[in-house]
């Protein structure tokens, strides 16, 4: 788990570098762009993997909006992969809405900016339960098993730096690198399941999306990167 904690953290220390030896890049020359739809690749393996777009306006000429959207399914989350028979029909929605200030006199959508941005996501699925009958000799007779929907809510905001630059001279492909901290809150609901069930056992090994029940509140760190198109 420290391996993954870590992950954040130099991609944090390498756009801080990044921005650091970009500032004297100009904004690339030609018509302005006032739209970019974007790919995040890295939602692909996140703990709640998602395929991920989202798609930035630019509402003057230093400030943009950028609105992201991503879903997600139990088959394609390696995570839970030691899970399936814990959890079933799992699915995961993410959303975020951001506001970017591109700084140092740079026009939007190119160059460096600082972002404030909320983010939601909802995780959905139904908790296995089994029951046992055993006969005289303590032999199984019959197994039944019971599906409790289970769900966690989740809020964040986050204070971001990053930078958006084509990767091709005067091209509309674009890379958007960003880092940042937050703060996030959380809140599991589940559905007790019927008297004498008890939950699948949990894998010794395994990524638990519902691992605790009520709520809590905690910092975050976030980086990543997007590729987009520029319109």
């Amino acid at each position: 788990m420290r391996f993954f904690l870590r992950i954040p953290l130099l991609l944090f220390a390498g756009l801080l570098s990044v921005i650091a030896r970009a500032q004297g890049t100009p904004t690339p020359p030609g018509p302005a762009r006032q739209w970019v739809i974007k790919f995040a690749p890295l939602s692909l393996v996140d703990l709640s993997s998602t395929i991920q777009f989202a798609v930035e306006g630019v509402v003057a000429s230093n400030q943009s909006l950028q609105l992201e959207l991503g879903y997600g399914w139990q088959a394609m989350n390696p995570w839970l992969a030691p899970n399936r028979e814990r959890f079933n029909q799992y699915e995961v929605w993410r959303g975020r809405a951001e506001w970017r200030y591109y700084w140092r006199g740079r026009k939007a959508p190119y160059g460096a900016y600082t972002a404030i941005e909320g983010l939601y996501k909802r995780e959905n699925a139904l908790a296995v339960s089994t029951i046992s009958a055993y006969d005289n000799v303590r032999q199984v007779e019959y197994t039944l098993q019971s599906l409790s929907p289970i769900a966690k809510d989740v809020f964040g905001i986050n204070v971001k730096i990053g930078r958006q630059f084509p990767l091709i001279t005067n091209g509309r492909l674009v890379c958007d690198f960003y880092g940042g901290l937050g703060l996030r809150t959380r809140s599991i609901q589940s559905t007790n399941p019927p008297d004498g069930y008890r939950l699948a056992r949990q894998p010794f090994i395994g990524i638990n999306p519902f691992y605790e029940y009520g709520s809590a509140s905690l910092f975050s760190l976030s980086g990543g990167f997007k590729i987009g198109y520029t319109l």
